[in-house]
């Protein structure tokens, strides 16, 4: 038997569990460890380990045991985690990933960060999705095809989602957003986002809601902070020179767990 020890954050209800980057993880240890029912419970679980161009590197696991490019949230919440075990502390954290390197900023409690990595916008021809109002598809690190939509709280994520994660024009899946306008002058939106890799809703997003914000600057000539509210709660995405993701970040517990 081995026992390790893991911490467990969530950003705005997007759960995961932090563990070294020396703990010896397989697709079936990750799913279980993730399983709520079974073991730990999270959306993903993120390793911390060395890095020579950055403070730190990460790896990002999903729930399903796939391993995921970027992660917004799980990033955020190591930076938190990384700057709770520092000493001395620093207001501004590097953290590498799977194919790039972002800087991260205390804001509030937590760590905001700058999404560097944003590309093949609108790449693909949307033009047979007549479902929802609008259509959108741009990669913030992994990728996102967000639609504009009424009563989102209506949409059968799990079905709906499903269906688009899963098309045959997204060769490595995606992500998928539905969000709604509040109010277009104080630019505030309600999003929901079916999960590649957790395969279901999750309380947020980070790529995919840098995503919506920048699909809502797109087709609304949205910019400066969009207010965006999820079930996790409300998180901004700046739009400007540079694209900056923030919320709350809590941590949820530690302790020790069988590998």
């Amino acid at each position: 038997m081995t026992l390790i020890p893991f911490v467990k954050y969530s950003a705005n209800g997007n759960d995961f569990i932090i563990l070294s980057d020396q703990a010896k993880l397989t697709p079936e240890i990750v799913s279980r460890l993730c399983h709520r029912n079974f073991g730990i419970g999270a959306d993903g679980i993120v390793t911390l380990g060395a890095s020579t161009k950055a403070d730190a590197k990460m790896r990002i696991y999903n729930a399903d045991g796939s391993e995921a490019e970027m992660c917004g949230n799980g990033l955020r919440c190591l930076a938190t985690y990384l700057d709770d075990i520092s000493s001395p502390k620093k207001d501004n954290y590097l953290i590498e990933t799977m194919n790039s390197v972002y800087p991260t900023f205390r804001k509030n409690k937590s760590f905001a960060l700058e999404m560097s990595e944003i590309k093949d916008k609108n790449i693909l021809d949307l033009s047979s999705f007549k479902d929802f109002m609008q259509s959108f598809y741009i990669n913030t690190g992994v990728p996102h095809l967000i639609f504009l939509a009424q009563e989102i709280h209506k949409i059968d994520i799990k079905k709906v989602g499903a269906f688009y994660r899963y098309h045959s024009l997204f060769t490595k899946g995606t992500n998928v957003t539905f969000v709604e306008v509040v109010d277009n002058d104080s630019r505030k939106a309600k999003a929901r986002t079916y999960e590649r890799g957790v395969e279901d809703e999750t309380y947020s997003c980070g790529t995919g809601l840098t995503a919506t914000a920048l699909a809502l600057g797109h087709w609304f000539n949205w910019s400066g902070d969009i207010h965006l509210h999820t079930k996790g709660g409300q998180q901004i995405v700046s739009l400007g020179e540079k694209v900056l993701y923030s919320g709350e970040v809590i941590r949820c517990f530690k302790g020790e767990v069988e590998l």
